[in-house]
């Protein structure tokens, strides 16, 4: 069976072409084709926007917020098995979880007598994938799924972008839309969700959109390498156990040794990076001058810093947590008069490094459980889709590229703080609301009755 055929109407063919329906997508009833356009284009310049400006990512966020009311409010009877309600406890639990990071800043605010409207906004954007889901899964799939070549604009505009930065300075580029880390691990999660779909057929140009994919694959981790983002190199193994797990639920012989060649494979392109082979000797080297000099301004050592300081917060304010605003930078100022901090760090950082720490320092354990459930609650519907082993090739991809998401996020959380900005948050709720759409189970059977 060939899984590359392509997304299109096959509502009224005849019954060959419905042998084909894990491979070609039909169109739902219900929905004007202009305005599924519309929103589609609107979710593909999303990624590009994250890339090349430092205010595009809200503004392409607050359209396709408007858009989502729109649809809602165009579209009220979709064709059944195709709509929000037909999975509605799939999606409310999902979405109940995300919700408790509002609740965590909320509360934490109250207690402390605080309000820091910017750390809510970013936990309703968040909360927002249950509107944007809502909306999407009104959306025609075949049309839809063309928004993934937006992740293709978003990797180009970086390699160009990160190769104009090393050519003229010759140094690690300083990227203006994030910093090195947070752009690095962009570009690598978007990279990889490329190679994911390459079994994916969106349009009828089956060997130029496979080779643009792959290309685009290959030159996003190019320049995911420019960027000598040490921290995002701990996400790769995860992401090859996901491709595998796309595959099938089975982990054969087969599919171990091909994990351990891509590994190894991986391995020697990293190793054979000059720039970051020297990254890492150095992240060595200033780990082992930290555990002398543990007030040493250096990378690593500014990072246990942080991660020290979170920790004394969070002992201090296990419940609600320090506040948010500018309560955390306060913190540090503290800290450095008792020695415990440099004051470079106190002065120049104020936040962790680290979004767990963060959440969990500034809004308690409520913030902290809601940060964890903010990757468990989307990433378990991804992960059970794949387990309950759906038949549908690109019902799986979908899956797959939602979940590397959620896990991308998660890993790359660990050494930066990807939820510093409304941007990324805003990404992260749109994009994992178009994945589920794309892999929503019921809406194919609805498509296909």
């Amino acid at each position: 069976m060939d899984h590359s055929r392509p997304i299109s109407d096959n509502a009224g063919r005849s019954a060959r072409t419905a042998l084909t329906v894990t491979n070609a997508l039909s169109r739902p009833a219900g929905v004007n084709p202009v305005l599924a356009w519309v929103f589609t284009v609107a979710l593909g310049l999303s990624p590009i926007l994250l890339m090349s400006t430092m205010d595009g990512g809200s503004a392409g966020y607050y359209g396709l917020v408007l858009l989502s009311f729109i649809t809602l409010a165009w579209v009220r009877h979709p064709a059944a098995g195709s709509t929000w309600c037909d999975n509605r406890r799939e999606y409310l639990w999902m979405v109940l979880g995300m919700a408790v990071m509002l609740v965590g800043v909320l509360v934490s605010l109250g207690v402390h007598g605080l309000w820091k409207g910017s750390e809510v906004e970013k936990a309703v954007r968040l909360l927002s994938v249950g509107l944007i889901l809502a909306a999407l899964l009104r959306m025609p799939r075949h049309i839809l799924a063309h928004a993934a070549f937006g992740l293709l604009g978003g990797i180009w505009y970086a390699v160009i972008n990160v190769a104009w930065l090393v050519l003229s300075t010759g140094a690690r580029p300083q990227t203006r839309q994030f910093n090195a880390v947070t752009y690095g691990d962009l570009t690598l999660l978007f990279s990889v969700i490329s190679f994911l779909l390459l079994g994916l057929r969106i349009t009828r140009f089956r060997r130029t959109e496979f080779a643009l994919k792959l290309v685009s694959g290959i030159a996003g981790m190019g320049a995911f390498l420019a960027t000598q983002t040490r921290g995002g190199l701990l996400a790769i193994p995860f992401f090859l156990f996901i491709a595998l797990l796309v595959q099938g639920r089975r982990m054969n012989r087969f599919k171990v040794l091909a994990a351990a060649l891509l590994l190894g494979v991986a391995g020697i392109i990293v190793a054979s990076d000059a720039s970051m082979r020297e990254r890492i000797h150095l992240g060595v080297s200033e780990f082992d001058q930290c555990q002398v000099a543990h007030l040493s301004d250096t990378s690593v050592c500014i990072r246990l810093q942080l991660w020290s300081a979170a920790g004394h917060m969070i002992r201090s304010e296990p419940v609600f947590g320090v506040g948010g605003g500018d309560r955390f930078r306060e913190e540090l100022a503290q800290l450095a008069e008792a020695k415990q901090v440099t004051r470079t760090v106190a002065r120049d950082f104020g936040e962790t490094h680290n979004d767990l720490l963060y959440f969990l320092a500034t809004y308690g354990v409520l913030g902290g459980l809601g940060l964890v459930l903010l990757y468990i609650a989307p990433g378990w519907v991804f992960a059970r889709r794949l387990r309950l082993g759906v038949t549908d090739r690109p019902s799986r991809l979908f899956a797959g590229a939602g979940l590397m998401i959620c896990v991308g996020f998660a890993v790359f959380g660990l050494t930066e703080m990807m939820f510093r900005d409304m941007r990324t948050a805003s990404f992260y709720a749109t994009w994992i609301a178009f994945f589920l759409a794309l892999s929503d189970p019921l809406r194919l059977r609805g498509e296909n009755r």
